[in-house]
């Protein structure tokens, strides 16, 4: 069952939402960067995204609009953030079918890939509390989890205002765990979090709220 508090709590703020109120041609520019990591597995350099973004009919600012946003990040030449992919690697990682495997930034991020690109496939993880492996695939839109009970943690740095970006204050605090007592027991040691522990369906709910509808699909 869905949790909607929980759920209304994660996706305040969205990619999805974002997105939406970029203009036209912004918005373009941003759904192919994702296209390229998609299509590619690899993150795209930032001479790729400035030259995409004449091609959509924009300047070179266009990557300063998108990192202002919160919807990109460019470093060392080349993009390490477009949620719901990472550039470099993390704990998440997503095979989908026919295409190469990425890193996601987080793991909402890992379970709404599978629905952004419209595809099946398999999400490898860990626990971070005993480095338990989670996988999580999607066939025919059934979901199976291994461990059965595992859950996610979505969690945000307590001290973290509004400065913070997504990728600072809630990607690496937004994992998976192998049950919800492992769960309760990581977060027992991190008093720095404002967090909750999310069961399967509301998880994969907010993986279809933000990033459902990052390609023009229906969300």
């Amino acid at each position: 069952m869905t949790d909607r508090t929980d759920l209304t709590r994660f996706t305040d703020g969205s990619i999805a939402g974002r997105q939406a109120r970029l203009p036209g041609p912004l918005r373009d520019l941003h759904r192919a960067v994702l296209r390229r990591f998609l299509e590619t597995g690899a993150a795209p350099t930032a001479r790729w995204v400035r030259q995409a973004a004449l091609d959509t009919g924009l300047d070179a600012s266009a990557v300063d609009e998108l990192d202002a946003a919160d919807a990109i990040h460019v470093s060392n030449g080349i993009v390490t953030v477009a949620y719901p992919f990472s550039g470099i690697p993390t704990p998440h990682r997503v095979a989908l079918d026919g295409l190469p495997a990425v890193y996601a930034m987080c793991a909402i991020d890992a379970l709404g890939l599978p629905m952004m690109a419209g595809r099946d496939g398999q999400i490898t993880s860990a626990d971070p509390h005993d480095g338990t492996p989670v996988t999580v695939s999607v066939r025919s839109g059934t979901w199976t989890w291994s461990p059965p009970g595992a859950v996610v943690v979505a969690g945000r740095t307590a001290d973290c205002g509004t400065e913070c970006s997504s990728f600072e204050a809630m990607c690496p605090n937004t994992v998976f765990h192998a049950s919800r007592e492992s769960a309760q027991a990581y977060l027992t040691g991190r008093g720095d979090l404002d967090a909750s522990i999310l069961g399967q369906d509301t998880a994969i709910e907010a993986g279809r709220l933000n990033f459902g509808a990052l390609l023009g699909g229906a969300a």
